[in-house]
């Protein structure tokens, strides 16, 4: 793999090519009308690397060359499908710029956003930092805003980590509240170049694991580096609900953060990032592999308290009609879940109570016929029934829910959705 040292531009904006041209195309337009409209074309270069997509997007590329003639664009197309891991490596190292910014086909450059890069590593008290992160906001594919993501929280002002310092180091990653501020997403990253290739290739055995910039950057921050937190927003993320929402997908990816924070953290700190980094994606559709399974055994040596909750109390599809049958039950959740999980239960002739919720705007509402209430009405409800069981339908919450429900004695729980 090409490694370049060279640093002719400031910021190399690098783009790991697969498939989806038209994204390809509005991304390279946005970027190369930003450099241009800004001036920008001696200080950032814009590099393809396409995995052997269906189609060769050189068109696209000697195109948007021949509109944008100031701009240095570098492309390379992979002779072979090599992965995601070997393309946004390899996106990054065949730049030549000071600092890289890898910026997925599906995401959109803020307004400005490049200037905004430039000018925060051209402060003068910003010169040596090392890795940027940012806040990102997330919409879907019909453009609906769906959420900012706040990898360290919410702040007014820029923090700086130096992460050589132990304390500081332990302040960043206790106070990591999204996978993104480890680097498990790619775009609200704007790192060194010069690192990855100083790393080489000590990470050649995770070239599978989705996650090389985690390792790359990860390994950044273990020897030491500044890291800037800043509130400005770079990139806009349109979530890909279609791929990430399959069942492998989101195993690769549990998998995948979950090796990777195992190999960089212990104790305290490791327990902290599992919780907020890898948790989420740990899903009880895992349970339904067969047992024999990899990905089964694989799940099965987490160590994680969402893990050990969800092995106790999911049960499997092929079992619920004789576990829930004549069974009376209380639902836990009046989201989407809270409904998949009421017109589940409704096939097995399970009497459902009703369905207790913690936002109260939604108590008296109702779900298939189920009036929603609030905890102190499922105390009792639960208390007035023998073997009256509670099943939670709560993705986000599920660890706090389930020792809530343990908390007040309630024992008979059950995971369905």
């Amino acid at each position: 793999m090409a490694r370049q040292m060279d640093e002719k531009y400031k910021l190399s904006v690098c783009i790991p090519n697969y498939d989806r041209m038209d994204r390809l195309d509005s991304l390279l337009r946005n970027l190369a009308g930003q450099i241009t409209v800004n001036g920008l074309h001696e200080e950032i270069e814009i590099c393809v690397s396409d995995d052997c997509s269906e189609a060769d997007p050189v068109v696209i590329v000697k195109k948007i060359r021949e509109a944008f003639d100031t701009i240095n664009i570098r492309y390379e197309r992979n002779k072979q499908n090599m992965g995601m891991d070997y393309n946004f490596l390899h996106s990054v190292l065949i730049a030549q710029g000071q600092y890289a910014w890898i910026v997925g086909n599906d995401d959109v450059p803020e307004d400005g956003a490049l200037s905004r890069i430039l000018a925060t590593i051209d402060r003068e008290n910003y010169k040596d930092v090392d890795i940027i992160v940012t806040p990102f906001d997330s919409f879907d594919y019909d453009n609906n805003y769906v959420k900012t993501v706040y990898p360290l929280g919410t702040v007014e002002g820029d923090i700086l980590f130096d992460t050589s310092d132990k304390e500081q180091w332990h302040k960043l990653v206790m106070s990591v509240q999204d996978n993104s501020a480890v680097f498990g997403f790619l775009s609200n990253v704007v790192f060194k170049r010069k690192r990855w290739v100083e790393h080489g290739g000590m990470f050649a055995d995770k070239m599978s694991s989705i996650f090389i910039q985690v390792y790359m950057n990860m390994q950044t921050l273990a020897e030491g580096a500044k890291y800037l937190y800043t509130p400005e927003k770079f990139i806009i993320n349109f979530l890909d609900d279609e791929t990430n929402q399959t069942i492998d997908r989101t195993y690769r990816i549990a998998a995948g953060l979950y090796d990777a924070m195992d190999y960089f953290f212990d104790g305290e700190e490791k327990r902290h990032i599992q919780k907020n980094v890898v948790d989420i994606f740990i899903s009880s559709r895992f349970m339904e592999f067969p047992e024999n399974d990899a990905r089964k055994i694989k799940v099965n040596d987490f160590v994680s308290e969402r893990m050990d909750i969800i092995k106790q109390y999911y049960v499997r599809i092929a079992d619920r009609r004789q576990y829930f049958g004549g069974r009376t039950v209380i639902v836990y959740g009046a989201g989407n879940f809270g409904h998949m999980a009421v017109n589940d239960l409704m096939q097995y002739e399970t009497e459902i109570i009703g369905i207790c919720d913690a936002d109260i705007k939604k108590h008296g509402r109702y779900i298939g016929g189920k009036v929603i209430f609030g905890f102190e009405q499922l105390l009792r409800e639960y208390g007035s029934r023998d073997n009256c069981m509670v099943v939670v339908a709560n993705n986000l919450h599920l660890v706090q829910i389930v020792n809530m429900l343990r908390e007040n004695r309630i024992l008979r729980i059950a995971i369905i959705t």
